[in-house]
Parts: C-alpha cells; structure tokens; sequence
C-alpha cells in the first residue's frame, strides 16, 4: 500500500471540442478553373485549412479556396477527412457527376463517403443557359447525381449529395421538386459573398459536423459562421430584401436555402429538404443519412451470414433459435453502433424491430408492398432464401410550434 499522498488527475473531455464524425465523411466534386497540385482527375483528399491552402495555391483558384476554408471548414471542424476530384472547368455540373469523375473521389473514399458536393467554377465569359430559374446543368445534375447515388447504393454504400445552384433567378421560375423523386439531393439556393459555391461547401460542412439524425437548420446548433462583413444573398438580392413569399415559394419547391436566426445573430439553413415529395419517408437528408447508415449495418450484420448451415424444422423452415438469432444480431448492431440517431425506448435502446420469415398471412400486407407473393419459406426448397424485415423508428424533427398566449384573472 502506498503511503499518504494526494493525487491529482488529468481530466479530458472537458471543453467539449468537436471531432471529426464517424458518419459524416464527405467529398466534393468540382470544376476548377486551375488545375489543383494533385492534377485534373487524380482524386486526393485534405484534413485542414492549412492543406487546402496548399492543394489549391495557384493563382485563379481564390474562389473555390474560399468555398473550402471559408464555406466547408467554417463548419466542419479541422481534422475532418475531405476527399476531392476536380476536372477541367469546362465540364459542366452533370459531367461531373458521371462515373469516370465522381466515383474517383467514391472510390478513393473506399466506401466511407456518405455526404457530397458537386460545384462549378466556370470561365467570366460563360454564359448559363437558364431553364425554370437555373443554369440547365443544375437540374441535369439532379438527374445524374441520382442516378449515381443508386448505382452506390446497390453497392451497399449509399450517399446523399447537394448540388451548387448555379444561376438562380427567380423563386418564381424555379422548378418545383414536390413531385420529384430525387430523394438523394438537394439544391443550395444562395451566395456568401457572390459565391454560390461556398454556400453549398457551408451545407457539406454543417451536415458533416452535426450528426445525421440532425437537421442542418436545427437552431440549438447556433448560427453559421459567415464573417459580419460577408454578405448572403438569394440570387441577385440580399437576403435580407428577399420577400417571404419567395423564400416560402422556394421551400415549398424542396430549396436549401438561408434563413436569418431570429433568436441570435446570423444566419441558418431553412431546412435540410431533399428533391422529392412530402409523402416520401426519405424527404429530408437527415433520414436519408440514418437509413443509409442502417443499410451499411445490415450488409455487414448479414453478410458474414451467406451459405452458413442452419438447422431447420420439420418444415424446412430455420429453426426458432436461428430465427431469433438473426434478429436480435442485427437489432444489436444498430443499437450500439447508431443508437443515437434513432428514437429510443424506456429502457434506453433504439427502436429496432426485426422480422425473419414472418407469417405470409398475418403479414400478408407486408410481404405486398415488397412485391413477394406467396413466398416460400421452406429453405430447403426455395434455393436457401431468408426473408428479413427491419425497421427503425427515426427520431422527430420539431417544425412547427403553434403558441397560444394570453392574459388571465
């Protein structure tokens, strides 16, 4: 036994410092007017400002530095991983999304990015060709960042992205995405200090500093942080001097876009819509993000699990105890490793329900609206196939407060 003394003892963890995000790598696609250091089309990644500085310390890339440093890292903190790819700026935004440029940075990321950007820096002589309030090449890209995004997500590694509203107009003349279905994108309607591409680095930047259940708007997580002496605007107008009709009209159409923060000074997104309707679950990023993390836990729950052999009753069917174990595997894992994102029960876990081959006629909705007809769940006859339903509950996002205030006796 020692003798007498008094010890002392480091604490850590005190000043709340914010780290790099397991679940929130990013990476951004860009046509640049200057070659980075790394080259045209050879995809690299950066961690800090002082890294961004030096990728892109040639003369004519000021602006796209300051997407970077003043949009993305104003946000994201230092150490967050951003993996980048940049092409020739002749290439519009809808070229960038295509395979042979974008899936560089994907597959330098090896399957972490879950969060991107794609932006333009055009030659001063280039002119936008303007359809339903933006360059053309906004809503192609729509379509193109889509379709890249399932191509990802059939291989296991979804990802949501925001697209550069490059040559906004008028909230008017923009094009209405209510019906849309392009779930996996959104558009950043802005400019900080004339350059909409920072306003779309600022989107990146929140959402890869927040965690995914949260809304990029949420006001708890304080203002942006634009400078004083920058200037926000909506298109050609100041923030400020932009009607509500038009910012409402925009929101109604499915825009990120910027609000001021009416309980601090500054400014914060309106809200963290996706490009497709109301009545879809994924309309918002922030279930996109939760979802797309649990399809990454369920791949590597299951997987591990392919051509095992299992015990089974007198029906074929997997036994009761191999049924319970696929079930309890996979609500475990997201529990423990996105608990946080999802809402939880009396006793602290996620909401997670698991279903292994349940009855095709208690569950005969079910089984419907996944297009499965009469399945068979005698594994030794239906080619060894399992049928697995999961859900998770997400967690609520407060939109609307109605408060009804008056005087009494």
């Amino acid at each position: 036994m020692p003798r007498p003394s008094a010890n002392i003892n480091i604490l850590n963890g005190q000043l709340g410092i914010i780290g790099p995000g397991n679940f929130g790598t990013p990476f951004v696609v860009i046509a640049s007017a200057i070659a980075p250091v790394a080259g045209y089309l050879t995809a690299f990644s950066i961690k800090s400002i002082a890294e961004a500085k030096t990728a892109f310390a040639q003369v004519g890339n000021e602006a796209l530095l300051d997407a970077i440093t003043k949009g993305f890292y104003a946000e994201a903190p230092e150490g967050t991983e951003l993996f980048i790819v940049c092409a020739v700026n002749t290439n519009t935004l809808t070229l960038l999304a295509a395979p042979g440029i974008a899936e560089k940075a994907l597959d330098l990321a090896n399957g972490k990015a879950r969060i991107g950007a794609f932006i333009k820096f055009p030659d001063v002589s280039y002119t936008p060709t303007t359809t339903s309030g933006f360059d053309a090449d906004v809503h192609t890209c729509v379509s193109a960042v889509q379709t890249l995004a399932e191509s990802w997500q059939s291989k296991r590694k979804p990802f949501r992205a925001f697209i550069q509203g490059y040559g906004f107009t008028t909230a008017s003349a923009a094009l209405d995405y209510s019906t849309n279905t392009k779930r996996n994108t959104g558009i950043v309607v802005g400019a900080i200090t004339d350059n909409t591409a920072r306003a779309t680095m600022m989107a990146l930047g929140r959402a890869s500093k927040e965690d995914p259940q949260r809304n990029i708007g949420r006001v708890k997580s304080g203002s942006l942080n634009i400078a004083d002496t920058d200037t926000v605007k909506i298109g050609t107008a100041l923030l400020e001097k932009t009607s509500s009709t038009d910012l409402d009209t925009l929101y109604d159409k499915r825009y990120i876009t910027f609000d001021r923060n009416e309980s601090e000074p500054g400014y914060i997104f309106n809200d963290d819509n996706m490009l497709t309707a109301i009545t879809d679950d994924y309309n918002n990023l922030r279930n996109g993000r939760v979802i797309d993390n649990a399809v990454r836990i369920c791949f590597a729950t299951y997987y591990k699990e392919l051509k095992d052999d299992v015990d089974v009753d007198d029906n074929g069917r997997l036994d009761i105890v191999v049924e319970k174990a696929l079930e309890s595997a996979i609500v475990t894992a997201i529990d423990e490793q996105m608990g946080g994102q999802l809402s939880k029960d009396k006793q602290g876990h996620a909401i997670v329900e698991c279903l292994v081959n349940p009855d095709p006629t208690v569950y005969a909705t079910l089984y419907a609206e996944n297009a499965l007809n009469n399945p068979n769940l005698n594994t030794l006859t239906n080619g060894g196939t399992v049928y697995l339903f999961v859900s998770c509950r997400p967690k609520g996002c407060i939109k609307n407060i109605n408060i009804f205030l008056g005087l009494s006796l």
